[in-house]
């Protein structure tokens, strides 16, 4: 009980924790997408065997060229059969052979010659040693005692001339090439030799038996050379190849199935070759290989996405629907037609989900997305997979590409038509390149394209909200319907603080020039410039910007309540964005856009009220954080900035730049920019920006009164600053 409890309690804590929630999110996008795929091969494949009859019609899927296994395995046969064996020289051969017979001959010389033994018992030796030789080589009508006799009576130039006689013999016929094959040939050839011999009769039977004895092959069977030789003879036999159209009768329902049908259909990809259990383990690993290689991407070079379990729970679902809407597709069927059934894979919206990561994660990440999921398209299609993978492919890569530039939701549902284009000229191009089919058949693909168009951009249109809304992601299409005048915020500040909207518009156009510069979101810039400031509605006229008439209510109060109200319209304009919901990332605009800077005007005056130096500096700061973005710096540079050089008394180009840098540097000095990833390149780049776009907009102004101007001039940019 007590293993059961503390299995139990771990379960829980691995369930619940983040790190096991998202290892568990993980498996199951896994799970789910290894059974979409593997489905798609069990519903496909058949597992036929060689007699079984036919339980329905089956037809080629798709056009192929297929390879006739039986006849060209015939044919390769015979090649191997022609192919003559590989042999070379034994050099040594011939050697060895006179060796043997000077062997021979000393051994009879020396039974010949040992004094020791009796004529009887030379003979008896002879008889064994002529009688192992007979009998080792299976030689018939020589008689070993009647050889011996004559040996022993034999004298010594007899036999030596019988020996010179038995090595011209073995010369002659080891002078020609001899296998081991053709060595019986050869054997039977010493009695011919022999016979032109001027010897007794019983010379010539020991010449014949030495000469056998000695005889052996001089050419050796290589078999590496000849296995070579004969796939090389295998290789030059091309295979005989059929045409198998799309749709072409297979077999026939009730017909026996044969081994050359198994073939057929194992080379069209319908004969499963493998059991249900290696098919999976395939497909699986198959997914997992794409899995890692996406994981490791993001690990790379999107690891702020990686590290958000929601953005990846996002990323994966996209996926998700993409593969089973891809899988719910290929199972339609039109008819008795398989040649337009299998064109339905071009139907596939792959553009959808790329669109779709592009607006809501990341471009960049899109186009692996695209990638991806063009392979599963592979997979669950049937027939040849290129025409369906470049289509794919080309569709999203648009989709993506589209996207980037929106510039108003209506683009979205432009998008379809780009998307349709694409698969248009794709599909054409797969046409030529991949099969021969009909007119009616090409015509037919292409329609299917242009309905993906228009799918996907619908699917776009009709997903976007709520994936934005579940994943609370804020998307460059959410930011295009803030960025409308007429959202509730921002007419309620053009009505109720005009000076602060008009500023709020100068400050979104400076920040969004200068964002396309450096690289930084410039949509998001703009649309966070445009509300960095709504927290002004709740006591517009504290603001100097709204200062319509000459009455400055902050005269007739503390400086430190002063500070107060300015500094509060952060809290305030975060609470605002809340009860409208806003996305998080412009609230971090409102919040961030001041950082924890000094308001400096207020501050100065309390100083100069409060002669016994009591005064805190923390409490004429804001309360923060700093600026955590570029994009969010980029906005708090543009807003000081702006306000500081309208209130310039003769803006030319000269003082609006060194204003302008006088302002970041002052920024940059007090640690504002020290949280985010501005560069020193940035910020020179920044001021150019700032002074090209300032320059352009602003004349001579009547100047605040004297004792601002001399605050700009000691403290240049902090009276709007601190006003703001």
């Amino acid at each position: 009980m007590l293993s059961l409890g503390f299995l139990r309690d771990y379960l829980k804590k691995t369930v619940y924790s983040r790190v096991g929630r998202q290892v568990f999110i993980y498996l199951g996008f896994f799970i789910l997408v290894t059974l979409i795929v593997f489905s798609n091969f069990i519903g496909a494949q058949l597992d036929l065997k060689p007699g079984q009859i036919s339980p329905r019609n089956i037809r080629s899927p798709h056009a192929a060229i297929i390879t006739d296994e039986a006849r060209t395995k015939e044919l390769q046969e015979k090649a191997a059969q022609q192919v003559r064996k590989v042999y070379q020289e034994d050099r040594d051969a011939l050697v060895e052979a006179e060796q043997d017979v000077n062997d021979t001959f000393v051994q009879i010389n020396t039974i010949k010659g040992n004094e020791a033994l009796s004529r009887q018992q030379k003979i008896e030796q002879l008889r064994v040693f002529l009688g192992n030789i007979i009998n080792t080589h299976g030689l018939e009508g020589y008689t070993p005692s009647d050889l011996a006799t004559y040996l022993v009576d034999a004298n010594v130039e007899d036999i030596d001339s019988i020996r010179d006689g038995t090595l011209i013999t073995l010369n002659n016929l080891m002078s020609q090439p001899i296998t081991e094959e053709a060595l019986p040939s050869v054997v039977d050839q010493v009695k011919v030799r022999s016979e032109t011999l001027s010897y007794a009769p019983a010379a010539r039977k020991v010449v014949e038996i030495t000469t056998i004895s000695a005889l052996r092959p001089n050419l050796i069977y290589n078999a590496a050379a000849t296995e070579e030789a004969i796939e090389e003879a295998v290789k030059q036999v091309l295979p005989v190849q059929r045409t198998i159209q799309q749709g072409q009768m297979i077999i026939r329902e009730g017909d026996p199935v044969t081994q050359e049908h198994i073939d057929i259909l194992k080379q069209l990809g319908v004969q499963r070759s493998a059991g249900f259990g290696v098919t999976l383990g395939g497909v699986a690993l198959f997914v997992a290989i794409l899995f890692m290689i996406c994981i490791a991407y993001l690990q790379m070079y999107h690891r702020e996405i990686f590290k958000q379990g929601r953005l990846m729970m996002l990323l994966g679902l996209i996926f998700l629907l993409i593969v089973a809407v891809a899988k719910g597709i290929t199972v339609i069927q039109i008819g008795e037609r398989p040649e337009i059934n299998t064109l339905v894979g071009y139907l596939i919206p792959v553009s959808a989900g790329s669109m779709l990561v592009a607006i809501l994660l990341n471009q960049q990440l899109a186009y692996l997305f695209t990638f991806v999921a063009a392979v599963f398209v592979g997979l669950l299609t049937q027939g040849n997979p290129v025409p369906f993978v470049a289509t794919a492919f080309a569709s999203g890569a648009v989709g993506v590409l589209w996207v980037s530039r929106l510039n108003q939701t209506g683009d979205l549902a432009r998008s379809g038509l780009y998307i349709a284009g694409a698969n248009i000229v794709t599909i054409l191009t797969m046409s030529m390149l991949y099969t021969e089919m009909a007119a009616s058949l090409v015509l037919t693909g292409v329609f299917f394209g242009v309905l993906n168009g228009f799918l996907s951009a619908i699917l776009t249109i009709g997903l976007l909200p709520y994936l934005e809304t579940v994943f609370s992601v804020t998307s460059m299409v959410k930011l295009l319907e803030l960025s409308n005048p007429n959202q509730e915020l921002l007419r309620k500040l053009l009505v109720e603080a005009p000076g602060t909207y008009h500023h709020s518009i100068m400050v979104g156009n400076l920040a969004e020039s200068a964002a396309e510069r450096i690289g930084a979101h410039s949509l998001t810039v703009r649309v966070g410039a445009y509300y960095h400031d709504i927290g002004k509605l709740k006591r517009p006229y504290f603001f100097v910007e709204n200062q319509l008439a000459s009455d400055n209510p902050h005269e007739k109060i503390a400086p430190s309540l002063s500070a107060l109200i300015i500094t509060s319209h952060i809290k305030d304009g975060v609470e605002m964005a809340r009860g409208k919901r806003l996305p998080h990332q412009i609230i971090d605009f409102i919040e961030q856009h001041h950082g924890d800077s000094l308001v400096k005007y207020f501050y100065s005056r309390a100083l100069e009220e409060d002669k016994e130096g009591n005064v805190n500096e923390e409490t004429f700061r804001y309360e923060g954080p700093k600026p955590q973005s570029k994009e969010v710096a980029l906005v708090m540079l543009a807003d000081a900035v702006e306000a500081a050089v309208r209130s310039l008394q003769d803006p030319t180009p000269g003082r609006i730049e060194g204003m302008v840098r006088r302002i970041i540097k002052d920024r940059l000095n007090d640690g504002q920019l020290e949280e985010c990833d501005l560069t020193f390149r940035d910020l020179n780049i920044i001021a150019e920006s700032f002074s090209k776009v300032l320059t352009g907009v602003y004349h001579s102004r009547i100047e605040y009164p004297e004792t601002l101007a001399r605050e700009f001039e000691g403290r240049r940019g902090d009276l709007e600053d601190s006003n703001s």
